[in-house]
Order: C-alpha cells, then sequence, then structure tokens
C-alpha cells in the first residue's frame, strides 16, 4: 500500500516511522514547510523502480492536492492541527483515498459527522490513529476485566499530567492557539483518556467538568482541567488533565499517566511503565487466603506500528476499523461535553449518536 503523510511534525515523523516497520510504502510527505518535508522524505524511503534498481524515496510537496491527484496513491495519513482534520480528510476521501487521521477525529461534532459520511458515499476506510487502543498495558487490563479479575468496577480514576516545555511547543506551536487545538489540554490529553474509559467500563452517561485557573498565559486553550464521569453502567469515574507538573527532567517533556479501576474483588493499578499491580479475592488470584499484590509484567510494543498494521489491514479486507470515524466521535462527543460542562456549570451529555443513528 502506498501512503502519503501530510504533515511533517510529530505525529508524521511516527507514521512514518511505523509505515517503514510494517512495509507501507511512504509514497508523499507533504507539509506547507518544504525544509521539514524534504527532511521526512530523506529519512523514509520505501523500495520501487529506480534507475539504480534500489530504494525511491517519497515524493514531496507544500500542497496536498499534488498527493491526492495520485492515482498511485491508496491512503493519507493526516498528522495535521486539529482544526484541518476534517476539511484535509473530506478532500481525500472525496478523492477516493483511505484516510487514517490522527486524534482527535475533528475539531466539533459537524464536522465529524461529516467526515464519516464522506467515507460512506465513497465507500473507503475512515480511521482514527488513536493509539491507546492499541497500547499493550491497556489491553492486558481489557483482558484482566473481562475475565472478573477484580469483579464488578465501581470506580475508574485517570490523571494524565506533563509540562508544557519548550521541547513540545516547538514541533507544536499551533498547540497554543485554541482554534488549531481545538480547545486545550482537555481535547489533546482528554480524548486519549476517555477513549480508554470507554473501552474499559462503556458508554459515558454525563460529565461534570472545570477548569482550573490559567497558569501558561501564552497557551489559548485550557492548561489544567478536570471531570468527574458517570457511565451508562453506573459506573462513575474522575479524569485530571494538566500541563503543570514540574518535576527535575521537565527538558525531556516527561509526561506521568496513572490508572487505578475498584471493583467489589480488588483493584488494578498503572502507575506507568510496563508493569501493572493486581490486587484481587479473585479465587483465581488468591495466595493461602491473604490479599497480595500481584506485579503483572506486559511487554512492550509500540502501539503506532500495531495501528497502522490494523489500518492495512483493514484497507485490504474492508473491515470496520476498531477505531473507526463513527467509534471515535463517541469520544469527541465527551470532549464537547466536558467543554460544554465547564461553561454551563452543570453536567452534560454526550452527543453520542453519529449520522445515520449509529453510535
Amino acid at each position: 500500500m502506498n501512503i502519503g503523510i501530510i504533515g511533517c511534525g510529530w505525529a508524521g515523523k511516527r507514521h512514518a516511522r511505523a509505515c517503514r516497520d510494517v512495509g507501507i510504502c511512504v509514497r508523499w510527505v507533504v507539509d506547507i514547510d518544504s525544509v521539514r518535508a524534504d527532511s521526512l522524505a530523506q529519512a523514509y524511503s520505501c523500495a520501487g523502480e529506480s534507475s539504480g534498481g534500489g530504494q525511491v524515496g517519497p515524493r514531496t510537496a507544500t500542497d496536498y492536492d499534488d498527493a491526492l491527484t495520485d492515482p498511485d496513491l491508496a491512503a493519507v495519513s493526516i498528522c495535521l492541527p486539529h482544526n484541518l482534520h476534517a476539511p484535509v480528510a473530506i478532500d481525500a476521501l472525496c478523492a477516493g483515498k483511505h484516510v487514517l487521521v490522527e486524534k482527535p477525529l475533528a475539531a466539533n461534532l459537524d464536522e465529524a459527522d461529516r467526515m464519516i459520511s464522506a467515507a460512506d458515499e465513497a465507500g473507503v476506510v475512515l480511521m482514527v490513529a488513536e493509539n491507546v487502543r492499541f497500547d499493550s498495558v491497556y489491553l492486558r487490563i481489557q483482558e484482566l476485566l473481562q475475565v472478573g479479575t477484580i469483579g464488578k468496577p465501581a470506580l475508574i480514576h485517570i490523571t494524565r499530567q506533563c509540562y508544557l516545555c519548550e521541547s513540545f511547543v516547538h514541533d507544536r506551536s499551533w498547540f497554543l492557539d485554541a482554534e488549531a487545538a481545538a480547545g486545550g489540554i482537555m481535547t489533546s490529553g482528554g480524548i486519549h483518556d476517555f477513549e480508554t474509559m470507554r473501552t474499559l467500563i462503556g458508554e459515558v452517561e454525563t460529565v461534570y467538568a472545570l477548569r482550573a485557573p490559567q497558569r501558561f498565559l501564552e497557551m489559548g486553550g485550557d492548561d489544567t482541567s478536570i471531570a468527574a464521569i458517570r457511565f451508562e453502567t453506573g459506573v462513575v469515574g474522575t479524569l485530571v488533565e494538566s500541563f503543570c507538573m514540574k518535576c527535575l527532567t521537565t527538558a525531556s517533556g516527561i509526561e506521568v499517566h496513572t490508572l487505578r479501576i475498584d471493583g467489589d474483588l480488588g483493584h488494578i493499578a498503572w502507575y506507568g511503565g510496563q508493569t501493572i499491580q493486581v490486587f484481587s479475592e479473585h479465587p483465581a488470584w488468591q495466595g493461602r487466603g491473604t490479599l497480595v499484590q500481584h506485579d503483572l509484567h506486559v511487554p512492550q510494543r509500540d502501539s503506532f506500528t500495531a495501528l497502522l498494521e490494523h489500518f492495512s489491514h483493514c484497507v485490504a479486507t474492508g473491515e470496520e476499523p476498531i477505531t473507526s470515524g463513527r467509534s471515535q466521535r463517541a469520544s469527541l462527543a465527551c470532549v464537547m461535553a466536558a467543554y460544554r460542562s465547564m461553561q454551563t456549570g452543570q453536567p452534560e451529555r454526550p452527543n453520542s449518536v453519529s449520522v445515520g443513528g449509529k453510535t
């Protein structure tokens, strides 16, 4: 499969690297900065015909229309500011190209619906590069819940804290613009964590969110916000998103993620890395009748490589991606509900009904 990378920043580099690892040919790299496009093209090449019979580097362009008119281009990977996801994706879908788009699906639900409709009409794949769905740690936690390791869940708590350092802003300066970012950290980080919660617990019934006082004045959107969530199952959850973490290694752009789920038979906890902690009264986990801590090591695998493999499979078979546009609209609806709640001061219900009446 020949693919075009549109946007050569941090995400574009990750997608290009994953394409190389799974054998997808990067045929085009597009960026309004020609120097950045050339740099990515030099770093990643694909097998093909050339005068020497060796490697052919991707073609470069500053206008994505150049790539969309290429009949040999099967798909595009859109790695642009959030407010550009919909217009570029719709152009690509209407051109008959399969589309992999970075999260969030779109800047708002109306744009998301137009993207979903365009994919349906063109008969092509629309998939969101929501890498948490392919993360080996989250997949293992999902398995533990499915077999009843901690019984019936009652509470889920997720935190995502990082520091808005220069290294982060250098590659994503557009993130400081609330319009380009379609909000702030509740969009960029919260979209991941709402998706994780939906996957592990189920659909969201209501969201009550609060925005903290702004600490990074150069950032247009929220830099710290929290949400209290009630799921349709009755389970409750809390979500903390912040760019205000300070630590000794902030220059590396470190992020700290934590997850804990409490149930009637125990709890599962993850504090980063590849180790999951399990406390369980389930008979299969008991040690001589006492409650003990079980540390489960989960082998690491690059989630971007896994999602590109899945995208390639869906393009080849016509299967619906697990992170299809229709699926990921529901997580975007949760983010939009959080922002409405920040404005109204009341719990808000996500608008989870997509085009065609499907969820």
